[in-house]
């Protein structure tokens, strides 16, 4: 049988004058070897050779993670195209991997097909970039879990398998049940393709949506960040970022419209009409009315209203104002809308309402964000003793 490896690899003698060199995988079949481009550049001091990983160039940089997924990817289809060889008792030379690699079949692997169709779904606008992604996080989590899922495997007893494996990871129920509901849809659509078998019991695994615990600001915390924003206790980056985050707080916004948002989506001084980045593959727009309070986190009122670093910069920057304002929680851009959500339902109460200015299509999407909290159930209960006010005992 032949001896293998497929390891990251670059040409030592063209580092570029940025400091990047291109990535290949070496492949080494029986003391022979040939370089694979992976397309990819990187800067030459944050390259992990002995472990074959890519280093972060910066803090929370957004790039590494994904592109150390497609480097384990193609690790994972050479290793299947060695593994078919091994399997048929077949002796494979270097030259005739490099054919198989060019033409290998990735009908056969559905972490390649989802891998794929991802790609194609963000080319055709069929999903947003967060989607995006998500979806390749997803295929991450499932390349750890196996490095190929040959779709001849996936049948009940493996989505069973892979379920238990999300959970004795430590995810939470929320990020299982949508790490499942990912690998169902991914499924589903490969039916569709009239040269691959899906096992029907698997693409329609039992997968109940969880009771969802999401977080949100009360009012006392937002005071304290309201006043952290008039004091002095924050840099002028923090700044710029607290005002955008307590804009999503009074509006709704999604961080994703946050960044878009500009003069050009205010019908009149009080209303905001736009189409949402998540919602540009449907055309559904959205008008969300501007509060005074709202309004006055706007300073640009010309061009774009926020200038923001990248979003996981503006969450790293969240977490240390959180801790300035005494907020003992993981703050993050999610936090905005939930905390709308609060506000709304702990003032006006009206879920059809909310789920109007949240553009939601179903109600039970806007029930997520439907916050009360103990202040205002007491309050609520309350009012029923108003209607007795002659009726307490001494």
């Amino acid at each position: 049988m032949n001896t293998f490896s497929s390891k990251l690899w670059y040409n030592k003698t063209y580092v570029l004058k940025n400091g990047e060199v291109s990535l290949y995988l070496q492949v080494v079949i029986d003391g022979k070897h040939k370089e694979f481009p992976l397309k990819l550049k990187w800067p030459v001091d944050k390259i992990d050779r002995v472990n074959g990983l890519l280093l972060p160039r910066k803090k929370a940089d957004p790039d590494v993670n994904d592109f150390n997924l497609m480097i384990r990817m193609e690790q994972s289809k050479h290793t299947e195209i060695l593994r078919t060889y091994r399997i048929k008792n077949i002796s494979i030379e270097i030259r005739q991997f490099s054919k198989e690699n060019r033409v290998f079949n990735q009908l056969g692997s559905f972490v390649s097909y989802m891998f794929r169709e991802t790609d194609n779904r963000y080319k055709r606008k069929e999903i947003v970039k967060r989607s995006w992604q998500n979806h390749n996080s997803t295929n991450a989590i499932m390349v750890e879990f196996d490095g190929y899922w040959n779709f001849q495997h996936i049948n009940l007893q493996w989505m069973k398998r892979f379920k238990h494996f999300l959970n004795t990871k430590g995810y939470k129920p929320g990020h299982v049940w949508t790490t499942l509901k990912t690998v169902k849809a991914y499924l589903q659509l490969a039916m569709l393709e009239p040269m691959l078998y899906v096992d029907p019991a698997a693409a329609n695994f039992s997968n109940p949506e969880p009771r969802w615990i999401t977080n949100y600001l009360n009012t006392t915390e937002l005071r304290s960040l309201l006043r952290v924003y008039k004091g002095n206790e924050i840099t002028g980056a923090q700044r710029l970022v607290l005002r955008a985050f307590l804009f999503t707080c009074y509006t709704s916004l999604r961080i994703s419209d946050v960044y878009r948002a500009n003069a050009k989506w205010k019908v009149n001084e009080d209303v905001l009409h736009f189409l949402p980045k998540k919602n540009e593959r449907r055309g559904k727009w959205l008008s969300v009315p501007l509060t005074p309070l709202a309004k006055q986190f706007v300073i640009n009122t010309l061009g774009t209203f926020f200038e923001l670093p990248s979003e996981g910069q503006y969450n790293l920057e969240l977490k240390d104002i959180a801790h300035t304002a005494g907020i003992n929680k993981n703050l993050t851009s999610h936090y905005g809308r939930h905390t709308f959500g609060y506000l709304y339902m702990t003032t006006v109460g009206n879920l059809a309402g909310l789920q109007e200015i949240l553009g939601h299509s179903k109600v039970e999407t806007t029930k997520r964000y439907a916050h009360i909290d103990d202040d205002y159930k007491l309050a609520s209960v309350l009012r029923i003793q108003e209607e007795f006010p002659d009726m307490l005992l001494n």
